[in-house]
């Protein structure tokens, strides 16, 4: 191989090597190297067609690939491939069809081994094919619950929208933020400026073909590349530099100035009309003034941008606005989800308190249930008082009051409970109502199709009317009608989310799981009558013979005992783990909001108590 690689990518394409080969020594990697070919493709080639012979496999030494499998003429992304990865590898040792297409996102440059080559080095070197399959196998091992792994972007493209955003101060920001996490190099186009005078030569590459042969050398020096674009110019138009750093980025960041009009900006009009754009992810990120109360009318925004792989909401001068960015760029946030439970839910604000106590940050928020309403509140980005003052007048309320005089649907006519909802999260935003995208903090919430017999996983949309579907407990509280489907409460079918927040660019999960492993012991063998049990309401608790749970109780539970079945899978995906014992608390027992709050609070405190100053420090980063 005539090789151009820097010593990074040597020692990339070393590793890559050993990783797949297993250790071999000078005689195998003398035998190996000259085989190897240096191939180079452009963003949006196809480098492998799906079903076509696997006579080779790629090393990717700089850029970004993307794996698409075909079915039924219906195309679906199943991964993407990056610096120190292989493509092609299975059905080289398999000498079965390709099982996907590979495009290249961006430009990428990979080093080729040949099927022919590849059988020539596990003639003299067998042990090469042995290790190359005990890799391949464990890889077809692995699980979604054995890992939690999201491929950072290591490209980064700043595209301002509007000339009012401070393109210059939002990504010297963010260059320090992400010092942090580790080495990153900022790109303007003064670089390119600066190569454009500095030579004379007709016959060299143009500057920035040059440009990106350096930038495929500086790819494997940084953790990450920050290509810092050019606003628009006065008639629209993109300059050189920024088209070139769209399309050599893994992800762009439209950054928008939210208090302009919604339009597509003339510049992301000329990202589509050039077909610049490969499939790269592409963020929205919208800035407000500091000093914005909550963002409005962001569906606006996406509904102008169906390809928008994410949007986050930014404050123009509070840092950590662009900390959590920072963090969401660098797989290193971190997601808190909530469990269902009832009234036993209120404990969610006592573990909050904790968290902040101990300045951990959340970047993204997510429950179902009883969870989900306090998720929402906490997606506001308030203190924790604050949300347990909102929290606690909504509580008071007491959403189970309202009875049905005739329960045909359900118990409860649930006007209370949408009520209850209003107060926590309405009045500190001033009576405003949120659509779920409008949060500062990434909020989700589950509910059950009881139509379609699935799960929905509500991310856009009115707040309050999905809280309503999360909460709405089969035969205690109407189910809500969402076009032609019945919404109810999500936990039917996932009343701790973990594996949806894993989907999520997080680092790390914390958890507040409210179910508690203590069976009830039961001292009678049949249901007494109707009669005697309603005799038996009338005297005092302590006098009472019958330990039974309530009507609304046993709805509620039942419809966790999916739910319940899959706890186990879910426990492995957090991270930090917090259990706080309320079963002494009935499920409807509203009016003990204070002490279940405090009985989180204590809990939490307890458990982060134990923690080492190491181990808090994983989540403060």
């Amino acid at each position: 191989m005539a090789t151009r690689l820097n010593p990074a990518q040597n020692h990339l394409l070393q590793t890559s090597l050993t990783q797949l080969f297993g250790d071999f020594d000078a005689p195998t990697l003398a035998t190996l190297t000259p085989l190897l070919e240096w191939v180079e493709i452009r963003g949006g080639e196809c480098l492998l067609r799906q079903n076509e012979p696997g006579n080779s496999m790629y090393f990717v030494i700089s850029g970004r690939l993307q794996a698409v499998v075909t079915e039924n003429g219906q195309s679906r992304k199943i991964g993407e491939i990056m610096r120190g990865e292989t493509v092609g590898e299975t059905a080289l040792i398999t000498n079965e069809p390709r099982n996907a297409s590979v495009f290249a996102l961006r430009d990428t440059v990979l080093v080729r081994l040949s099927k022919t080559a590849f059988e020539q080095v596990i003639n003299k070197h067998p042990a090469v094919a042995l290790n190359m399959a005990r890799c391949i196998i464990q890889r077809l091992k692995k699980t979604p619950f054995s890992e939690r792994f999201h491929k950072k972007p290591v490209n980064i493209c700043l595209l301002p929208l509007h000339t009012t955003v401070d393109l210059t101060g939002i990504a010297q920001k963010l260059h320090e933020l992400l010092l942090l996490k580790g080495t990153v190099l900022l790109l303007t186009s003064d670089q390119l400026s600066q190569l454009k005078t500095g030579t004379d030569d007709k016959t060299a590459d143009s500057p920035l073909r040059q440009f990106s042969h350096r930038l495929d050398d500086l790819e494997s020096q940084y953790e990450y590349v920050l290509l810092v674009a050019d606003p628009a110019d006065s008639g629209g138009t993109l300059s050189e530099w920024s088209q070139f750093c769209v399309h050599q980025a893994d992800d762009i960041l439209l950054l928008a100035d939210a208090r302009q009009p919604a339009d597509l900006s003339p510049g992301e009009n000329q990202l589509s009309q050039k077909g610049l754009i490969n499939g790269q992810a592409e963020t929205l990120i919208l800035i407000h003034p500091t000093e914005t109360l909550i963002p409005r009318h962001t569906s606006n925004w996406l509904n102008k941008r169906p390809q928008i792989h994410a949007h986050y909401h930014i404050r123009q001068d509070l840092e950590r606005d662009l900390a959590r960015l920072s963090r969401i760029l660098s797989n290193t946030a971190i997601g808190f989800v909530l469990a269902g439970g009832g009234a036993r839910g209120f404990a969610h604000v006592g573990v909050l308190k904790a968290l902040q106590d101990y300045g951990i940050p959340i970047d993204f928020v997510a429950g179902t249930s009883v969870g989900g309403l306090i998720a929402s509140a906490i997606s506001f980005d308030q203190p924790a008082e604050t949300v347990r003052k909102h929290a606690r007048k909504g509580a008071l309320f007491n959403p189970s009051k309202d009875y049905n005089f005739l329960p045909l649907i359900s118990l409860i006519r649930g006007q209370r409970m949408e009520q209850m909802i209003r107060n926590t999260i309405g009045d500190f935003l001033g009576g405003i109502e949120p659509d779920i995208e409008d949060s500062w903090i990434t909020f989700f919430t589950l509910s059950s199709n009881y139509t379609q017999a699935r799960p929905e996983i509500h991310t856009r949309g009115s707040m309050i009317y999905y809280l309503r579907a999360t909460t709405a407990i089969p035969g205690v509280f109407p189910p809500i009608i969402d076009g032609d489907d019945f919404l109810v409460d999500g936990g039917s079918f996932n009343n701790f989310p973990a594996d949806v927040m894993s989907r999520m660019p997080v680092g790390k999960i914390i958890g507040v799981d409210l179910t508690i492993d203590k069976p009830r012991k039961l001292t009678i063998t049949s249901i007494p009558s109707p009669t005697a049990l309603l005799r038996d309401r009338f005297r005092s608790k302590k006098q009472r013979k019958y330990r039974l749970p309530s009507l609304s109780s046993i709805l509620l539970n039942s419809t966790l005992l999916y739910s319940a079945s899959q706890r186990g899978a879910a426990r492995q995906l957090i991270d930090l783990y917090f259990n706080p014992d309320v079963s002494r608390f009935s499920l409807m027992k509203w009016s003990s909001y204070d002490k279940i709050v405090e009985k989180g609070y204590e809990h939490a405190m307890i458990v982060l108590k134990q923690m080492s100053d190491t181990e808090l420090a994983a989540y403060r980063a």
